[in-house]
């Protein structure tokens, strides 16, 4: 499948020039990555000119995190200088939570999801009183067994 975005699109975020063939080919595998998770969260779009401009945007911003991270890096440090990356930044081309938010809307499989609820009219058990009554004896003359039965 074609990449959601061009490497003319990640060049432009990016805010430098995508010219050498290493650079290609850095561009076009995290514009693949990054298209290739898109369509994970989102919808199986085959044909980028149908995509969502949402997703075609959140595309390009991974793709970005990626091209300028390839190393995962979380922090560089020269003589003058620490830089330190958040988590999101040096994930490379991992979605953040809020873009696979932003993607659940396209996406038309459903999914399971659980909701917790109580019931507060439920009466507390009162697990902190045990009786030991009713209880079956066993032949052999051990521990008696199964509350209740006779």
């Amino acid at each position: 499948m074609q990449p959601l975005a061009t490497v003319e699109r990640l060049a432009a975020r990016v805010g430098e020039a995508i010219e050498t063939p290493e650079e290609i080919a850095l561009a076009e595998e995290v514009l693949a990555e990054a298209s290739a998770l898109v369509r994970h969260y989102g919808r199986a779009w085959p044909d980028p000119s149908t995509t969502p401009a949402v997703a075609t945007a959140i595309t390009v911003a991974a793709a970005a995190r990626g091209y300028l991270n390839p190393a995962f890096f979380s922090m560089e440090r020269s003589d003058m200088a620490t830089f330190n990356r958040s988590d999101e930044n040096a994930a490379g081309c991992a979605l953040t939570r809020a873009e696979i938010a932003a993607l659940k809307e396209y996406n038309l499989n459903g999914g399971i999801t659980s909701i917790g609820f109580t019931n507060p009219d439920r009466p507390a058990p009162r697990s902190g009183r045990f009786v030991e009554t009713n209880w079956t004896p066993v032949n052999d003359g051990g521990d008696k067994l199964f509350p209740g039965w006779y």
